[in-house]
């Protein structure tokens, strides 16, 4: 399934869609270090595209297309409050929020050497298979 999957992750955008929450509530600062995934980028792509499943009815429908998700890093590095910023189809987005959801921890964002709660933004690009035409 590894050949129909494109998991598009910037690390750019995860940064730039980050905030930090101090104390439950949403502040407009920076970290000074943002939450990643352990491993980073390339670690990420790779759990990602081993673990996302594509719904078979989407493929056989040809329906694809990136979903966004969000999700909040928590201070002990754990996910929560994830929701959708942009949808494609019911089965698609249910992937992603069921991926997101079983990813491993990651590592909390920091402010001033303290770990803070931040939401990051992660677009996933499901695409259908290339046929070969003879």
């Amino acid at each position: 399934m590894k050949n129909i999957i494109t998991v598009i992750i910037s690390l750019f955008m995860l940064m730039l869609s980050s905030s930090v929450f101090a104390e439950g509530e949403e502040l407009t600062v920076k970290a000074n270090q943002h939450a990643y995934f352990p491993g980073e980028q390339s670690a990420l792509a790779t759990w990602l595209s081993e673990n996302v499943k594509y719904p078979q009815e989407c493929i056989d429908k040809k329906v694809d297309g990136e979903v966004i998700v969000s999700f909040i890093v928590e201070r002990d590095g754990s996910i929560t409050g994830i929701r959708m910023e942009q949808s494609v189809d019911p089965k698609l987005d249910a992937e992603a929020k069921r991926v997101v959801g079983g990813m491993p921890n990651w590592v909390a964002a920091e402010m001033n050497g303290v770990k803070t709660r931040s939401r990051l933004m992660l677009p996933i690009r499901f695409t259908l298979p290339q046929t070969n035409k003879k």
